[in-house]
C-alpha cells in the first residue's frame, strides 16, 4: 500500500509560470490516476512539496497503433482515469489552492508509443480522427464543467499531426467552443518544430526530455552546459512563435546515464544514481532561472516516478525538492 501511494507522484519544478491568474509561478506535478477514488492521504504528499499545479490524465485505450476506435470511460479503468474519477479528484486539489491541467492520454496495448499511430487506409484514418474527436472533446466538457484552468488536447501524436495538419485547427475550433480556459498540445522534444498550429493555443507544450549525453556521474556544471544550446533554440522558437512555452512533461530516472535517453523508460539493468537525477533536475532548473525569454513552467512526467519512488522521500531527490520552497 505504502508502494502505490507514491506511485501517485511525480516530479514537479519551478521555471516561469503562469497560474490561474497566469500571473504566478507553476510548479507542476503529474499526478497519476489512482485505483480507487482519491482521497486526503493522495492529495497530502502532493502538498509537502513545492507544488500548485498539477495535472491529470485521464486516459483512452487503443489495442494497437493501427485501432482506429479510442475506448475511454470503461468500467474496468482505474478511477483516476475517468471522467468520474477527474470530477471526484478536482475539489480536493482546488481545497488546497492548487490549480489543474487536464491531459488527456492515449494508452496503446504493450506501451507502444502514440508517435506511430497509422493507418492504411483515409477511411480508416477518418475514422480514427472521429474517435480521437470524440474522446478529447468529452474532457474539454470536463475541464470547462469543472473550471480547469488548462487544457492539453493532444501528448505526442505526431503521426496524426503530419497526416492532417487542417484536423488539428479544425478541432481546436471545436474545442473553444465548448472550453474557455487556456489550451496547449504536448509535442515531444524532437518534434515541436513540425507542429504547425501553436497559433491556435495559448501554449507551445513540450515533452522536454532533450538527451544530455554525458557520462556516469556527470557534474552539474556539465548538465548545465548541455542545456545551453536548447536553451537558446527554445528562446529562438517562443519568439519566433509569439508564445510561451509549457514543459508538459519532464523528468530523469534515478539510474547511471539518465540524462542520455531520459525518455526510455525499458532500461532496467542501471545501477541506482540518484545523484544524477537530481544534479539534472537542478541543472534544468538553474539554466532557466531568470530567463525572461518565453519559458512558463513545467510539469512532471508520469512514468518516472515508477522508478524513483525510493529517491522521492529520500536522498539528494527530497534536498532539491525542498529547495524550491525558498
Amino acid at each position: 500500500m505504502i508502494l502505490r501511494k507514491f506511485l501517485l507522484l511525480t516530479l514537479g519544478l519551478l521555471i516561469l509560470c503562469p497560474a490561474k491568474n497566469w500571473g504566478q509561478k507553476i510548479n507542476g506535478l503529474s499526478f497519476v490516476g489512482t485505483r480507487i477514488n482519491v482521497n486526503k492521504e493522495h492529495i497530502d504528499p502532493v502538498k509537502e512539496t513545492a507544488a500548485n499545479w498539477v495535472a491529470l490524465m485521464p486516459y483512452g485505450y487503443m489495442n494497437s497503433a493501427q485501432d482506429s476506435s479510442i475506448k475511454f470511460d470503461l468500467s474496468w479503468q482505474w478511477a483516476g482515469e475517468t471522467k468520474g474519477g477527474i470530477n471526484q479528484t478536482v475539489p480536493f486539489f482546488y481545497n488546497d489552492g492548487i490549480e489543474i491541467m487536464l491531459k488527456p492520454h492515449i494508452w496503446i496495448r504493450g506501451g507502444v508509443f502514440t508517435g506511430t499511430i497509422a493507418f492504411e487506409s483515409d477511411a480508416a484514418w477518418s475514422q480514427f480522427q472521429k474517435s480521437y474527436k470524440e474522446f478529447i472533446l468529452h474532457f474539454a466538457q470536463v475541464a470547462q464543467d469543472s473550471n480547469i484552468a488548462l487544457l492539453c488536447i493532444g501528448t505526442e501524436l505526431q503521426s496524426l499531426v503530419a497526416y492532417d495538419p487542417q484536423f488539428w485547427f479544425e478541432l481546436i475550433d471545436d474545442v473553444k467552443n465548448i472550453y474557455t480556459g487556456k489550451l496547449t498540445y504536448a509535442e515531444n522534444w524532437d518534434q515541436y518544430h513540425k507542429v504547425p498550429f501553436w497559433s491556435k493555443l495559448d501554449y507551445v507544450g513540450i515533452d522536454a526530455y532533450f538527451p544530455l549525453k554525458s557520462g556516469i556521474n556527470p557534474s552539474l556544471e556539465e548538465l548545465i552546459s548541455l542545456w545551453k544550446p536548447y536553451v537558446q533554440d527554445l528562446k529562438n522558437f517562443s519568439e519566433k512563435e509569439n508564445r510561451s512555452i509549457l514543459f508538459t512533461e519532464i523528468g530523469y530516472r534515478s539510474i547511471h546515464r539518465s540524462t542520455v535517453k531520459p525518455w526510455d523508460y525499458s532500461v532496467r539493468e542501471q545501477p541506482y544514481n540518484g545523484k544524477v537525477q537530481a544534479d539534472a533536475l537542478e541543472a534544468m532548473f538553474l539554466s532557466f532561472q531568470g530567463k525572461t525569454g518565453g519559458l512558463e513552467g513545467l510539469f512532471g512526467s508520469g512514468f518516472l516516478i515508477m522508478l524513483t519512488l525510493v529517491v522521492f522521500r529520500t536522498q539528494p531527490f527530497r534536498h532539491r525538492i525542498n529547495l524550491l520552497k525558498t
